[in-house]
């Protein structure tokens, strides 16, 4: 079997391997469940997130390797106050003082050199072997989080150039956090759980939050690496928008992946998406059969993967289901 780095180049490349691709969303939680690690411990320290999250990839063997903490490292780093939890994902109490509202330095603020350091250390442990995606919010979503959510989505149709100001705020913190990602050898892959059509309109994901995703896939490619990019809940409606961004690869929540492909098109890569509620509480079979559909649905130019991240209390022979119906 060729190693990981080779079969991910290779689907880039237009030539889908033999053996899928296949990449469960294993993120902090889980892996810290794995390694008996309290999830705080892990979202808060550099070396406790390298070692969880790559003695997870040891024990399943994917195809590539995701630093991600929790929804709120940015927004942290800008000012908002966030609380951390012993064995759950950190969460947004109160967003950041406007006054004075400025892009973080992520090399001193917040947990931003935190999860540089993992990315780093994992570039050291996995080398060219297994490509690391280091977890970026997209501009909306972290947009929503430096207003507050509530704040953000009221003013979208009223405010517009509040929403605006937010929106150029968080794009300026990310197009330098981006930079700092590719420094540390990772690969940017962007997260908008915000923009889903499960929150707004195919109309305000089009005027508000595409043209800012464009602009990060455009960094990124800029950097010299593939972009991915991950909307949660129910993107049917902006699945098409959502290739509109340029990203390389499109990942999706819980929805018919027989009918985006069909809008998409045969060449799109897609990837996804195997329910996370199936996992967390379906047999091995079960799971074994929803991804062979995933499979079956997507086509050739797809990765196998959960329809978001892997819930923490997972059973790991259902995750092994996963990688299993990919090699098979």
């Amino acid at each position: 079997m060729e190693p990981a780095s080779a079969r991910v180049a290779a689907l880039l490349a237009g030539n889908p391997p033999e053996d899928r691709v296949v990449f469960p969303m294993v993120v902090a939680d889980h892996a810290a469940r794995l390694a008996r690690v309290k999830v705080g411990e892990a979202a808060t320290d550099a070396e406790t997130l390298a070692r969880v999250l790559h003695a997870a990839w040891q024990r399943y063997r994917y195809d590539m390797v995701m630093v991600f903490a929790d929804t709120v490292v940015e927004a942290e780093a800008m000012g908002a106050v966030v609380e951390f939890q012993e064995n759950d994902n950190a969460f947004l109490v109160e967003p950041p003082d406007d006054a004075g509202l400025q892009s973080a330095d992520p090399e001193c603020d917040g947990r931003l050199p935190m999860m540089l350091a993992a990315t780093r250390m994992l570039k050291e442990l996995l080398g060219d072997r297994v490509p690391l995606v280091t977890s970026i919010k997209g501009t909306f979503t972290l947009a929503s989080f430096l207003a507050g959510m509530e704040r953000f989505l009221g003013a979208v149709l009223d405010e517009p150039g509040t929403v605006r100001r937010y929106l150029d705020l968080a794009h300026a913190n990310q197009t330098r956090y981006i930079a700092a990602i590719v420094r540390a050898g990772g690969i940017p892959f962007i997260g908008d759980p915000v923009a889903s059509g499960s929150l707004i309109s195919p109309q305000v994901f089009r005027d508000l939050a595409l043209p800012y995703l464009a602009r990060l896939v455009d960094e990124i490619h800029a950097h010299g690496c593939w972009a991915g990019l991950h909307i949660c809940g129910d993107a049917m409606d902006i699945i098409t928008d959502m290739a509109a961004t340029g990203a390389d690869v499109l990942s999706v929540d819980d929805i018919d992946l027989a009918e985006a492909r069909r809008r998409l098109g045969p060449e799109v890569i897609l990837m996804g998406n195997v329910s996370t509620q199936l996992v967390q509480g379906g047999t091995p079979g079960e799971v074994g059969e929803a991804a062979r559909q995933c499979l079956a649905d997507a086509g050739p130019r797809f990765i196998l993967s959960t329809a978001c991240d892997v819930p923490a209390g997972s059973p790991p022979e259902n995750v092994q289901a996963i990688v299993d119906a990919a090699r098979s």
